[in-house]
């Protein structure tokens, strides 16, 4: 059960959401020690909400669906936000405001990432029972541990990256790019919900 919570961990944490995005601009912009801020609070942010969604607050959002629209719609206005800051980047090394995200940006982007709400409630619904509380806290420790490898190396690879830049005017349109995407992602989200 602990290989199964693991791999339906690292599946959901390795591909790329918003979050891994953000994580990989600021392994590019800033580094990888200087994004862990925001990589801590990533992981703590979607353990609460594993925690939360297990003991009874997916089965809330479930019947409240205006609960996810607003979440979705402050997460893409945080994320255009962030967007906004990776477009201006100048870019030199440390300058891209979007990716300076920190602990709390971390946190509170998880819970507007309803992208981790989805996984928050399957994942709950595959591996805990209700009165499960024990399992529930393994899960979330499994996760949490899978969680932050695979958002590290989500750093690992934007610093590996701008450790090969051909030349200083590359960053900027990496910067530019990761920015695009970001808001590519907001306009799938947001026509998902309008249809």
């Amino acid at each position: 059960m602990i290989m199964a919570m693991g791999l339906y961990a690292f599946s959901m944490s390795i591909t790329p959401g918003p979050v891994n995005l953000i994580i990989f601009s600021g392994g590019l912009n800033r580094g990888v020690n200087a994004t862990l801020p925001f990589i801590f609070g990533a992981t703590m942010g979607f353990s609460v909400l594993l925690v939360a969604t297990g003991l009874g607050l997916g089965w809330v959002v479930q019947q409240h669906t205006w609960l996810v629209t607003l979440c979705t719609l402050i997460g893409c206005a945080f994320m255009l936000y962030i967007a906004y800051g990776l477009f201006q980047a100048d870019g030199q090394i440390g300058a891209a405001k979007g990716s300076q995200a920190g602990l709390g940006a971390g946190f509170a982007l998880m819970w507007l990432n309803p992208k981790a709400w989805l996984g928050a409630i399957a994942g709950n619904s595959l591996f805990i029972e209700p009165n499960q509380t024990a399992k529930l806290f393994v899960f979330v420790t499994v996760y949490a541990l899978v969680c932050f490898i695979c958002l590290t190396l989500w750093a690992v690879f934007g610093k590996q990256v701008s450790k090969h830049l051909a030349n200083a005017q590359s960053l900027p349109w990496l910067n530019k790019i990761a920015a695009g995407v970001l808001v590519g992602m907001c306009v799938l989200v947001l026509l998902e919900l309008v249809n």
